[in-house]
């Protein structure tokens, strides 16, 4: 049995991306309330960055 994971490779990327953009908002001074609404992450996630 084979299992294509690409499909969990691009979920993957696509939560790495947005935990990098994250970062780089908040570094840059972005609002959280922004940055959440801008990637989906929550708040938590983000302030822990």
């Amino acid at each position: 049995m084979t299992v294509d994971m690409s499909d969990f490779d691009r979920a993957v990327a696509e939560y790495t991306t947005k935990l990098e953009i994250a970062k780089k908002m908040r570094d840059m001074g972005a609002d959280i309330s922004f940055i959440v609404k801008v990637t989906g992450l929550s708040e938590k996630k983000i302030r822990n960055l």
